[in-house]
């Protein structure tokens, strides 16, 4: 036994000491799984154990004698002191008294510990046993276990118990210097859709460039946390302007609606985003973000793709949207769905072909909801997919019963939503109904959106192909707003094209429309497809469609959707579509007066009344682009000061709406230069000043008519 063993055991008080001789001592030390030392009340070493020099790298003999400052720094001692925590003081009482500190090897690295101290007291003083922990590996443990409590373990973003705590330090500093905060809530758009086909592996590296392209977005200081599979938050600190949060909000947009290659595909992911600004949408971080997710849900009503900031009014939307879910999830068990009929008529013949039906909701509460509000919700929740089933059956049906009471055969048309369309068992319904109801499937017409089958080609030509497979009819809804890729588009076997209404709703009048109008009829034909263009609501829209091949129509100039009762008795009276008559029997000549001045019409009337020409007039430009569509017109004579629309516009629209017709514009104080230039891109073929005299306007116009003629008859050459 070494003479510091020898004199420390001779020093222990014979009433406190442990009942072990010297041999069961050493014994004792030596087992511990621990490291032991044994430390004056000068604080120098006196014992250590092998477990001690394995853990520190000390030999023993380097220690013993040495302070425990040289294993344990003061500046450790006085942090745990601060703390309310351990104290190597000797003077310390209690038997037992436990801490966790730092320890020092002998290489300098610091280490974890956790220490037990045994005060013993003898005649010549105190000693302390302390038994050494080595807690290293538990403290990276726990370290591990809180990250994961607190980050998303795909992203390494931050979770929703990290996420509470940085709103809370934000709003802090907020406060200190007068400063807002601004939250995003930001929910990808069709993510579901956007996911599907995708491997586990692949859809979590799209997961990760997704939150990789957000935090590019924010400063350093800024969080990103992910609260579920495609939603996520971001808090942005030290706000001046509310205004900056629309500019991150932007840029967010921006970034993630970059193409991304995930896989074999390169693909497209908008999101929509809600912002609260604290502190005028909340004082608390449950709140900020409670009024961030309401904005957001505003953002996808408004047609996903953009931000909104919370106002009380999207408070209130909300709650609505709440109700109008709870009913919703009723309203098939209490019978309060209905399915209305649009005829759908052949251009040629006039003649009804098939009809579209379309579903109609009237609650107890709520009254008659609109589709617009209802359908996008019933997407939303699933509940589209019950829903379509029964709208589906009961078209079915309808049209069975119709066709058993002596009504011609016809197609009924049904529409497919998104999540329709990718559900598993879709193809296994349809078949189910069909028998169901004795319908054969050629009188059965699947209507399925352009933007769906874009977004995954092949699982949707693979979908398509099987529902082609009943026989059935296919046709491709909304055309031209999905930017379909031609050389994808041939692949699909359809057999018609329905034209987007809303260039429908403006091609007699907007030249852009109108030449996407002629392009889509151009492109059906080229592959065998037949075109249809709904929302027809004007004679106008009508003859300018029918006259440049349009093959099908329906809306509201032939009828309104009606109820089964309704369009029932419609089929059964066998009414068709009447044309607008045609040049035949009609003048050859026809012109059209445009001006404001309804005084100056009845002049220019007067004194072409002996020409023989038909005379349409009208003091609106928007009349005028009506009737240039219902009517065959040769030569167009217009003012060019007129409110709304001035002549130089309304001219150059008609060029390019009906680039045969002859245009001529008169006016007494128009700007030359305009009026020159106007002539010179071919928008204006003569100008007319007024007051005008009879016999130069009578030659003018002849001659303007003669130039029509001749441009007819080289077209008609040309064919």
């Amino acid at each position: 036994m070494t003479h510091q063993r020898r004199f420390a055991m001779k020093k222990i008080d014979t009433d406190k000491a442990l009942p072990l001789s010297e041999t069961r001592f050493d014994d004792f030390l030596e087992c511990s799984p621990d490291p032991v030392m044994i430390v004056d009340d000068r604080h120098r070493v006196l014992i250590v154990n092998r477990r001690f020099e394995t853990i520190f790298g000390y030999d023993r003999s380097e220690v013993i004698g040495s302070s425990v400052e040289k294993l344990i720094p003061q500046r450790f001692i006085h942090h745990r002191d601060n703390a309310g925590g351990y104290c190597l003081n000797p003077e310390i009482r209690p038997m037992h008294h436990s801490g966790e500190n730092f320890a020092l090897r002998k290489d300098g690295s610091e280490f974890p510990v956790e220490i037990h101290l045994g005060p013993i007291t003898t005649a010549e003083g105190t000693v302390v046993v302390a038994t050494i922990r080595d807690i290293s590996e538990q403290k990276q443990n726990q370290a591990q276990l809180e990250y994961l409590a607190n980050h998303d373990s795909l992203t390494g973003l931050p979770n929703c118990n990290l996420l509470e705590d940085r709103i809370g330090q934000a709003l802090l500093q907020a406060k200190r210097f007068q400063q807002q905060v601004a939250l995003l809530f930001v929910d990808f758009d069709r993510f579901k859709l956007f996911m599907a086909g995708l491997s586990h592996d692949t859809g979590d590296r799209a997961l990760k460039k997704i939150a990789g392209r957000l935090k590019a977005c924010v400063r350093e200081y800024d969080t990103v946390a992910r609260l579920g599979d495609d939603v996520f938050a971001i808090v942005l600190a030290n706000l001046h302007e509310s205004a900056d949060a629309g500019k991150v909000a932007q840029n967010v947009q921006k970034n993630v609606l970059r193409p991304m290659e995930i896989g074999p595909r390169v693909s497209e992911l908008s999101c929509s985003i809600g912002i609260s600004i604290h502190p005028k949408d909340g004082k608390d971080g449950r709140t900020l973000l409670k009024n961030a997710e309401v904005a957001m849900l505003r953002a996808k009503e408004k047609g996903r793709g953009c931000f909104q900031f919370f106002t009380d009014e999207l408070n209130d939307r909300i709650a609505s949207h709440m109700t109008m879910e709870r009913c919703l999830r009723q309203a098939l068990e209490n019978q309060e769905f209905s399915v209305h009929y649009q005829p759908q008529m052949d251009l040629r013949t006039g003649r009804m072909i098939g009809f579209e039906a379309l579903l109609r909701w009237q609650n107890f509460d709520l009254g008659a909801v609109s589709p617009g509000r209802f359908i996008p919700l019933a997407e939303e929740t699933g509940l589209i997919i019950p829903i379509g089933e029964w709208v589906l059956r009961t078209a079915c049906m309808d049209n069975k019963n119709w066709q058993k009471a002596g009504c011609s055969p016809m197609a009924v048309a049904v529409n497919l939503s998104p999540r329709q369309f990718w559900d598993p068992g879709l193809v296994d319904t349809i078949a189910r109904v069909l028998d169901d109801s004795g319908l054969e499937p050629r009188y059965l017409e699947l209507e399925i959106t352009e933007g769906l089958v874009v977004r995954d080609v092949e699982n949707a030509l693979a979908m398509i192909s099987a529902l082609k497979k009943l026989g059935v009819q296919l046709s491709i809804d909304d055309f031209g707003t999905g930017y379909s890729n031609l050389s994808h588009l041939k692949r699909f076997p359809f057999d018609k094209l329905k034209m987007d209404i809303s260039f429908v709703r403006e091609v007699t009048h907007d030249p852009g429309c109108a030449a996407i109008a002629k392009t889509i009829i151009a492109l059906a034909h080229n592959l065998n497809l037949k075109v249809i263009a709904e929302g027809i609501e004007t004679e106008g829209q009508l003859s300018y469609l029918r006259l440049r091949g349009c093959d099908e129509m329906q809306g509201f100039y032939f009828s309104k959707p009606l109820p089964s009762q309704d369009f029932e008795r419609l089929m059964m009276e066998g009414r068709s579509l009447q044309f607008p008559e045609q040049s035949e029997g009609r003048p050859k000549r026809v012109l059209l007066l445009v001006d404001d001045e309804s005084n100056l019409l009845a002049s220019i009337e007067r004194a072409l009344r002996q020409e023989g020409y038909r005379i349409l007039a009208t003091t609106k430009a928007s009349e005028g682009f009506e009737l240039l569509a219902k009517n065959r017109i040769g030569v167009v004579l217009s003012d060019l000061r007129m409110p709304g629309m001035d002549g130089i516009e309304f001219l150059s629209r008609v060029s390019r709406l009906h680039p045969e017709t002859i245009r001529i514009a008169m006016s007494g104080y128009a700007d030359m230069n305009m009026v020159t230039e106007a002539i010179n891109r071919g928008a204006i073929y003569k100008f007319l000043s007024k007051p005008f005299e009879n016999q130069a306007l009578r030659q003018n116009l002849a001659k303007a008519f003669e130039q029509y003629e001749l441009s007819l008859a080289r077209h008609y050459d040309r064919t």
